[in-house]
């Protein structure tokens, strides 16, 4: 019984941010008539993504002696350079071009950097760890697929900011996936801060106008998610392994 109100209380966390994340949606799309994706969106949430950012922050604070990491080893990187370094020089080419002394300029940055903050901080630094050490990381697979449910439902309230339901459907699946590759990423990197750094980069260079600017970005960006998927499965082989190797010792 304990469990479970220690399993419910891990998942009010997000579900409150994901209202929180919907709220601001329906306020910026009806208050301010800002439409998911437009021209000024990125903007006029900003206000809203440092609340949520800030919130999670205390979040993690005020529970952070129950989030203690399971692993004491260091991480690895090849797998995170293969997504890293590409974004990184998307991202650095395109502010040197584009880069301008504005808010405009300036607003999508913070609020996707606000994003990467939250949400990595959220969905698998609060979520993932916490249901690791709730399952007494005997189980691998539940927080895994929980925390990727919870990050791809997440995504569902950008229907509150007039992106097209079917559009919605089809984030909900790439942000499935998206949610456990950043998971089994995490795992691989041992690092919250990196995976801070790619998710802040990832949407950075789909919500500044980069791929329109810049079309073959566009290109790129559709290569990298197929590049993802078989990063995800490599990722999850190795752990699939070790999970193996840890059971017959």
């Amino acid at each position: 019984m304990q469990m479970k109100n220690e399993i419910r209380i891990a998942l009010l966390w997000p579900l409150l941010y994901i209202l929180g994340m919907g709220l601001s949606n329906y306020i910026v799309h009806h208050r301010f008539y800002m439409e998911y994706g437009s021209v000024g969106y990125v903007s006029s949430m900003l206000p809203f993504l440092a609340a949520l950012a800030a919130g999670t922050l205390l979040c993690f604070l005020i529970q952070k002696k129950k989030l203690a990491v399971p692993w004491k080893e260091r991480g690895r990187l090849p797998l995170f350079l293969i997504m890293f370094l590409p974004l990184s020089a998307m991202a650095i080419y395109y502010m040197v071009k584009n880069g301008s002394m504005t808010y405009a300029f300036a607003a999508p940055a913070a609020a996707t950097l606000l994003v990467g903050v939250a949400e990595e901080t959220m969905f698998r630094r609060i979520l993932y760890i916490r249901l690791l050490r709730l399952f007494r990381y005997q189980s691998f697979k539940k927080p895994l697929l929980i925390s990727a449910l919870l990050f791809s439902l997440l995504h569902a309230v950008n229907y509150f900011a007039g992106f097209p339901a079917q559009q919605v459907l089809m984030q909900l699946v790439t942000t499935f996936v998206a949610g456990l590759f950043y998971i089994l990423m995490y795992d691989y990197t041992k690092n919250i801060y990196l995976m801070i750094l790619m998710h802040f980069l990832w949407d950075y260079i789909l919500l500044s106008g980069a791929t329109k600017q810049i079309p073959v970005f566009g290109t790129a960006m559709g290569v990298l998610e197929v590049i993802q998927i078989i990063v995800l499965l490599a990722l999850l082989y190795r752990k699939w392994k070790q999970i193996a190797k840890e059971a017959a010792t």
